[in-house]
């Protein structure tokens, strides 16, 4: 272990001391009584400074995770992926056609402000995002025609058209904040407090240093079974991983590798939790770009990269294969038979096809005007899985006689390039970028990966145009009324993407994370969710 490691982890094991509230660490027998008459604290490390939390402050993934603690929703997941009622009664009504929604807001709700959470700061939450810089709150926002507030606990929706897949990405998904604190402010990032109705409130944040979180009292869900968490930021993995090896993390936000499972599993009081994942490893292509612009390029990148071999590198038996569907094959509505056929011969044909029969002293491959044919390939720095997917891919390329060289940036440098300010209408700025979704199970995923209406399309950075797919959208969408109805579009739309090829799915690796079992052992995982969710600390 270099001298530069073990400082750096020292500092991170003397800060997680500091923030369990224990001034000295030999003192074991005070700190156990201390937590004993206060409540469990346990420290879990997050993988990136996520701002200050809010609905409209939070800048990646993890801080959408991490703040469903923070904020309620009218429903929710449970582990398996069942829609449940969460701040609402169990008896509320849908109407046939699944435009209207009635509900009432159980008893006992409250602000971590103190206010009662009433139907009129639920109607606001619902309604003040339609304008906001925030495009998975936006769309949901934009979808309803109006809400009705009766009373103050009864709420009616009554959505623009009917949508059997609101009650997933609609109100599982709106965090519910109070009116009183910002219905004066126009634009939203500019409120910092992380005041919601959630099980925890956010008593601390230093910037680039650490998160505290304190457990609610009287919360209307239950007794909540930890009372502290405190995260430090931590984004070097390794030094997650020494802090889960040496019991000074309960947890963290992010997974590990399949190279550090046996690892874990040695190591007493540790636990890995395992289940399928939803995130799909993905070589983003920037449609928009010259040579990707070209739909034989694209299907020659599908065919001159073997996505099996990769995958089964990277992951091992930990993955699903991706597919040219763009979604998990082994979800009800994936159509079977669209697998990714590796076939340099084939890639090379459509090189050709493209313009691009020459060959350099180097074995790559020229155009008409002897340009060379080269990506750049943008990739998150200290992220192996990444920075080795780059590496892979850049090796099959050139054996088709394709350029390519690895750039590896800092996230928030990337994601600024793929996604700026996450609103893909600013669009793009990259060739390919290896990149990963937080999860996509949900029916409309890839609705909102790739259509061009961007108020649609909200995920769509790739900027992937294809009228064939707009077409289906605009005339199928509107009036899909059941599940069975909604498989079929899918199955057209996935058609259509398997043949166009927008973008690259490497595959969609197990969520592996580990869990500290002496420290906690309730610990609650399931389909796409991450370890740190409501129900792991919820009686």
């Amino acid at each position: 272990m270099n001298a530069f490691f073990f400082k750096k982890t020292t500092i991170l094991f003397c800060m997680a001391i500091l923030l369990s509230g224990c001034s000295k660490t030999s003192d074991n027998k005070t700190s156990n009584a201390q937590q004993e008459k206060s409540g469990k604290t346990l420290i879990i490390a997050i993988n990136n400074d996520e701002n200050s939390l809010t609905p409209f402050n939070y800048v990646s993934g993890t801080g959408l995770i991490v703040n469903r603690l923070i904020y309620d929703t009218l429903l929710t997941q449970d582990k398996d992926g069942k829609i449940i009622p969460w701040m609402v009664e169990d008896d509320y009504h849908v109407s046939d056609d699944n435009r209207i929604f009635t509900f009432k807001l159980k008893d006992g709700q409250f602000f971590h402000s103190g206010q009662p959470v009433l139907s009129e700061d639920v109607k606001f939450s619902f309604e003040y995002p339609a304008n906001k810089n925030a495009a998975i709150f936006r769309k949901i926002a934009n979808a309803i025609n109006k809400i009705e507030t009766p009373d103050e606990k009864t709420i009616i929706f009554t959505l623009k058209k009917p949508d059997i897949t609101f009650e997933l990405d609609g109100f599982s998904r709106m965090r519910i904040i109070p009116k009183s604190l910002y219905q004066n402010q126009e634009d939203a990032s500019l409120i910092k407090s992380a005041i919601g109705s959630g099980m925890y409130k956010l008593v601390e944040y230093k910037t680039g240093q650490y998160y505290k979180l304190e457990a609610v009292q009287n919360y209307f869900k239950g007794n909540i079974s930890v009372k502290n968490i405190n995260m430090p930021i931590v984004v070097d993995k390794t030094a997650v991983q020494q802090g889960l090896l040496s019991g000074q993390f309960a947890a963290a936000t992010s997974g590990i590798g399949i190279e550090t499972v046996d690892l874990f599993k040695s190591k007493p009081g540790t636990e890995i939790c395992a289940s399928a994942g939803y995130s799909p490893l993905m070589l983003n292509l920037n449609n928009g770009q010259k040579n990707l612009s070209n739909l034989k390029i694209r299907q020659a990148l599908a065919h001159g990269i073997d996505i099996n071999s990769i995958s089964k590198t990277l992951y091992g038996n930990y993955a699903l294969v991706g597919s040219r569907a763009m979604i998990r094959s082994d979800l009800d509505y994936s159509k079977k038979g669209l697998e990714y056929q590796f076939d340099k011969n084939k890639a090379i044909s459509l090189l050709q096809e493209a313009g691009y029969k020459k060959i350099n002293s180097e074995g790559y491959r020229l155009d008409e005007k002897d340009n060379t044919l080269s990506f750049e390939i943008i990739t998150y720095s200290g992220d192996t899985i990444r920075s080795r997917l780059a590496e892979l891919v850049t090796a099959h390329l050139k054996e088709i006689g394709i350029k390519t060289t690895v750039k590896a940036m800092e996230m928030d440098t990337v994601d600024s390039y793929v996604w700026p300010d996450f609103e893909v209408s600013k669009g793009r700025d990259y060739d390919i970028a290896t990149w990963s979704w937080s999860n996509t199970n949900t029916p409309t995923f890839l609705i909102s990966l790739a259509s061009s209406d961007f108020s649609t399309g909200i995920y769509n950075v790739m900027g992937y145009k294809s009228k064939r797919f707009d077409e289906v959208i605009n005339e199928k969408y509107a009036n899909v009324s059941n599940m069975m109805q909604m498989s079929n579009l899918l199955h057209e739309l996935q058609d259509i993407v398997a043949e166009e090829i927008p973008a690259i799915v490497i595959a969609y690796p197990d969520s592996l994370q580990v869990c500290n079992k002496k420290q906690h052992s309730a610990w609650v995982t399931g389909k796409g969710m991450n370890i740190v969710n409501i129900f792991s600390f919820l009686n």
